[in-house]
């Protein structure tokens, strides 16, 4: 490969700093390692003075693999590390850490534990709360929040603050550190003692940094402090694939650079080695709707003219039927399975698609593990009150819905292991209660009716009938929890009944249905060893990553844009990701959105719009014959 003029550019830049701005496919490894090279052999500069940070293990591997590949297999001393990996040597030195320092996830989550019992705070999902709360910790401490100014937007800012301080208590009880702690206390260690910082400014005299828009405030802070006074701090980066904020990245960041540094040198790689023309254009459109971003226009080396196809579908199944369908018709042009995806917003998108290619017979591989949704406490509640109507009447499925919805029923009320509306209605006779039989009466009837519904019928009655959706929008209130997400749970418990003829079979379809993922997981791992599978990922999952084909399923409003992403940042983020996931496409881009989930109508997303403005909208429906030759957009109807 030779060098463009940019490239050129960007790998003869010797002293200062400098921003390179490498949006999707333009080489950015390559201009990275060639710069290397370039400082050693052209501008003599010792190899052991060059620092390469990159954001993960695999990625800083597999830029040192390119970079000796190039040098002819010689290893060389440049140091190539991920943040916490030059933090931890930092820290190594200073304080004597050692590995077994780290805290294990298992660890780390056993702190939380332990400080949520401390609090004596309930929640219904301990898991999946703490693993909330344990990313809002990381992001309070990578961006040097004070504790104190910051609102949990998973429970009331005292709750939040007593977890914090209960986990980091036992940190320092153990001695222990986490990722998070890595970035902070080589901040204090570096702003405390000028001596040290000095030794590693010496030692880190040229730093380059990949991902640049995925950087966090204080490792910004740290990386300014190590790359002083020299500032030779040569920074590789795309705004418009900053999609990390959960974790606390900031695009800001690299947007306020030239601020930092006026003088510092900017250059743009604008030559796409990877997509087609028009997946480009199309990707083009749709970014520069985002107004907090660099200007930048892409070109693509390559001509051809295989691109973006926009597709409606009624529902879910037609939608996974048709990318199934074409998957097929791929691989008899002769495209191997290894090089298709299928791109989701979230993992639990991939139930869908990936039942059909089971069904199928079609090997894919899925990175990213699906939760089972009949293990959250939600799928709990639906399947106790499913199985007590057919008769299960065990004391500890009446205790977990007996009052959602509140029907006052006293614990002590269920005396025995089996329990017996008989027994219930002599004790609060017995008690003198008795304005509590008619709601005894009431909770019987329901039981009764549910047993005479199909299981479809039967979830949409505990939701609706019984009361159950009401009786969570209030406790949602109560935990300052985001009802809607309950529900998006719940609809697609709900969705799973539908075919089914009978509660028995419903039943026995959930009981099966944990072990159908392990089986799923189990033929990932094959399919990983025969390599040629199809792959199905997350838009976070598929950064970095290329594809001849690539599918995104249900592009509409609230999946993507999600639907709690309202405020301007946030959507820009959404905006930022479907950017992303478009740009892994080399020739074909299938994208589609559906008129209905889990029965209810569902718009297309406003992203679809902005990419092809020639898709009008009208009378509620969105409509069009084509993005002029380059898009053809199709409907596929229900068999």
């Amino acid at each position: 490969m030779t060098h463009n003029e940019e490239q050129y550019k960007a790998i003869c830049h010797h002293e200062g700093p400098a921003m390179v701005l490498a949006g999707p496919g333009v080489g950015k490894t390559y201009v990275i390692t060639n710069r290397i090279k370039t400082l050693i052999e052209d501008y003599r500069v010792p190899a052991h003075k060059i620092l390469v940070v990159t954001f993960s293990k695999m990625a800083a591997l597999e830029m040192q693999q390119r970079f000796d590949e190039m040098m002819g297999g010689k290893h060389l001393p440049v140091q190539f590390g991920t943040f916490h990996s030059v933090f931890f040597r930092i820290l190594r030195a200073a304080y004597h850490y050692e590995g077994k320092d780290i805290v294990t996830p298992a660890l780390k989550m056993r702190f939380l534990e332990e400080a949520l019992r401390d609090i004596n705070y309930e929640v219904e999902d301990t898991k999946t709360f703490l693993e909330e709360i344990e990313r809002e910790i990381s992001k309070v401490k990578g961006n040097g929040i004070d504790i104190h100014c910051y609102y949990s937007i998973h429970c009331p800012e005292q709750i939040f603050r007593g977890l914090y301080q209960g986990y980091q208590q036992r940190l320092q009880r153990h001695r222990c550190l986490d990722f998070d702690d890595m970035i902070v206390y080589t901040y204090q260690l570096l702003k405390a003692r000028n001596d040290i910082l000095l030794r590693w400014q010496q030692q880190f005299q040229y730093i380059l940094i990949d991902e640049f828009q995925d950087i966090n405030q204080l490792q910004y802070e740290n990386i300014l402090m190590l790359a002083k006074p020299e500032n030779n701090l040569f920074v590789v980066g795309d705004d418009d694939q900053s999609i990390y904020g959960f974790r606390g990245a900031k695009p800001d960041i690299m947007l306020s650079f030239p601020k930092q540094f006026p003088a510092a040198e900017q250059i743009l790689l604008g030559v796409n080695y990877r997509c087609s023309s028009q997946i480009l254009k199309a990707a083009g459109k749709l970014i520069r709707h985002n107004k907090k971003r660099y200007k930048k226009d892409l070109t693509a080396h390559t001509g051809k003219k295989e691109g973006v196809r926009i597709r409606r579908d009624k529902n879910l199944t037609t939608e996974a039927d048709e990318i199934v369908r074409q998957l097929e018709g791929y691989r008899q042009q002769g495209i191997a399975y290894k090089d298709m995806a299928v791109l989701f917003r979230t993992n639990t998108q991939m139930r869908t698609v990936a039942g059909k290619l089971m069904e199928h017979g079609l090997p894919f591989i899925m990175k990213e593990r699906v939760p089972n949704i009949f293990d959250t406490w939600l799928a709990g509640d639906l399947l106790c009150y499913v199985k007590i109507a057919l008769g299960n009447y065990s004391r500890a499925k009446f205790l977990k819905i007996c009052n959602r919805p509140v029907r006052y029923l006293s614990r002590a009320a269920f005396e025995k292991p089996e329990v017996s509306f008989e027994a219930l209605r002599s004790y609060y006779i017995r008690k003198k209660q008795l304005w509590m039989l008619e709601r005894l009466e009431e909770f019987e009837t329901q039981l009764f009716t549910l047993k005479s519904l199909s299981p479809y019928s039967a979830l949409h009655y505990i939701r609706k009938g019984i009361g159950y959706d009401e009786f969570l929008t209030q406790y949602a209130k109560e935990r300052n929890a985001d009802v809607q997400d309950w529900f998006e749970v719940l609809d697609e418990i709900q969705e799973t009944a539908k075919e089914k003829e009978s509660l028995a079979e419903w039943l026995s379809f959930v009981d099966n249905y944990g072990e159908m993922l392990d089986e799923m997981q189990r033929e990932q791992q094959k399919e990983q060893k025969e390599k040629d599978a199809i792959n199905l990922l997350t838009m976070h999952g598929s950064k970095g990553l290329e594809f001849q084909v690539v599918f995104i399923p249900t592009v509409n409003e609230g999946v993507s844009p999600y639907s709690k992403s309202i405020q301007a940042g946030e959507v820009e983020e959404e905006r930022r990701m479907l950017y992303v996931a478009m740009t892994r496409a080399k020739r074909h881009l299938h994208i589609s959105f559906v008129k209905e989930r889990f029965n209810k109508k569902m718009e297309p997303s406003r992203f679809l719009y902005e990419m092809a403005p020639e898709l009008q909208k009208k009378d509620g429906h969105i409509s069009g014959s084509g993005w002029e030759s380059e898009c053809s957009f199709r409907e596929r109807k229900a068999e």
